[in-house]
């Protein structure tokens, strides 16, 4: 099944939105090893605030720009706007659970939503007919979600996750 057929999509929202929640809540009742804060640093503050403005345009103008570009090929119009839709939900979550719920749900968020994105992008490579250019956009793409995933990985994770509670 193709990963970015509507129903793989649905399931993965669903999914991600279930443990988005149950990750919130959990954290929340203090029944999960995680803070409800992301205690970043004044330098990791400051590394993110460009972070966020690459992910803008690597993650998402220069995506719309590649499909933009192949706008008379359905199979590509149809690849970049599951990939857009993905990201669209994955921001509307980030912003309403980390109200809702707690600050912190967004490093989950962020982390199933880049390994779905890789996934996406990854079968995104087979399907897709690119031009010289615009094969180098798409690995930039790609390189960036990557790196976004270590990211996560190397800061975010580490910042929010506390460690074994002790049992009382």
């Amino acid at each position: 099944m193709a990963v970015n057929s509507g129903l793989v999509i649905t399931l993965f929202i669903l999914f991600a939105t279930s443990l988005s929640i149950g990750y919130g809540v959990g954290v929340k009742a203090q029944r999960l090893p995680f803070s409800a804060e992301i205690g970043f640093n004044e330098q990791q503050l400051s590394f993110l605030r460009w972070w966020v403005k690459l992910a803008l345009v690597v993650g998402v103008l220069l995506p719309i720009a590649l499909c933009l570009q192949a706008w008379r090929q359905p199979s590509s119009l149809t690849f970049w706007g599951g990939y857009l839709l993905v990201v669209a939900v994955q921001l509307i979550s980030e912003y309403t659970f980390s109200r809702w719920l707690v600050p912190s749900v967004v490093v989950p968020i962020g982390f199933c939503y880049t390994a779905f994105r890789l996934w996406q992008l990854l079968e995104g490579f087979t399907q897709l007919s690119l031009s010289p250019l615009a094969f180098v956009g798409f690995i930039g793409v790609v390189l960036f979600w990557a790196a976004n995933l270590v990211m996560l990985m190397t800061l975010a994770i580490p910042t929010v996750y506390q460690g074994q509670r002790l049992q009382e």
